[in-house]
């Protein structure tokens, strides 16, 4: 069964449903980082983007086309994920990159700074030393009054990640109907396997400790699954 499970998600079939259901939150996560870098771009020089765990980046076609962004990088370990990702900002008015990489070895090589950096469900990914390793990078990597900006599904302060993902494994069961009972044991084992969730107030910290010195946040949803956090140098 575990194999299966395993194969199962790696298909993507659940997470292209979670997609066209927007079970993940990424229309109103988009829509803010459009609307964050409304206006930034325009003194001349545009914006450097670096987008770590891009996928298959139809989510930033939007954002790109509103042309503030004049240089953007996307990264991720998937090549077929990056096929796609081409194909999807081939009329972008950004010069754009895109790298077949971890997003750690990026930020340890990147040779000009950036002035955002965006993660997309990438966070909780990582164990609590690699985030705060991950943050430190970001922030190296940042030009002086750049962000990083996340979106991720996070605990909330002081929530165990066994208590969230018990929480979140009981609205998937109960009403997250588009998927088959199935896939729904997909979803919720990958969660269950893959997930290293730290509630916002530790990720909070982990930022501050790494020299961010602003931190805002945001949810995104009413079960307070997901949240936007942003981080300013």
């Amino acid at each position: 069964m575990e194999g299966a499970v395993s194969t199962a998600f790696d298909r993507r079939e659940v997470f292209t449903k979670l997609r066209a259901h927007d079970r993940m939150c990424h229309v109103a996560a988009y829509a803010w980082l459009e609307g964050f870098l409304a206006g930034r771009g325009q003194n001349g020089d545009g914006l450097r983007l670096l987008d770590l765990g891009c996928n298959d980046a139809r989510d930033m076609v939007r954002v790109l086309s509103a042309g503030d962004v004049t240089a953007y990088t996307g990264v991720d370990t998937d090549t077929d994920c990056l096929a796609a990702a081409w194909k999807n900002l081939a009329d972008s008015p950004a010069a754009a990159d895109l790298v077949a990489a971890d997003g750690r070895e990026i930020l340890a090589g990147l040779r000009e700074a950036v002035d955002v950096i965006w993660m997309g469900l990438l966070l909780h990914h990582f164990p609590r030393e690699e985030k705060a390793r991950l943050f430190a990078m970001a922030k190296n990597a940042l030009r002086p009054g750049g962000e990083l900006l996340t979106h991720d599904p996070m605990p909330g302060d002081g929530e165990s990640a066994e208590a969230f993902l018990a929480r979140y494994n009981r609205v998937i069961e109960a009403g997250w109907t588009e998927l088959t009972p199935e896939e729904r044991r997909v979803l919720v084992a990958h969660w269950s396997r893959h997930g290293r969730h730290d509630s916002i107030d530790v990720v909070e910290r982990l930022a501050r400790e790494a020299g961010f010195s602003k931190v805002v946040r945001r949810r995104l949803d009413p079960d307070g699954f997901y949240a936007l956090l942003r981080f300013a140098v």
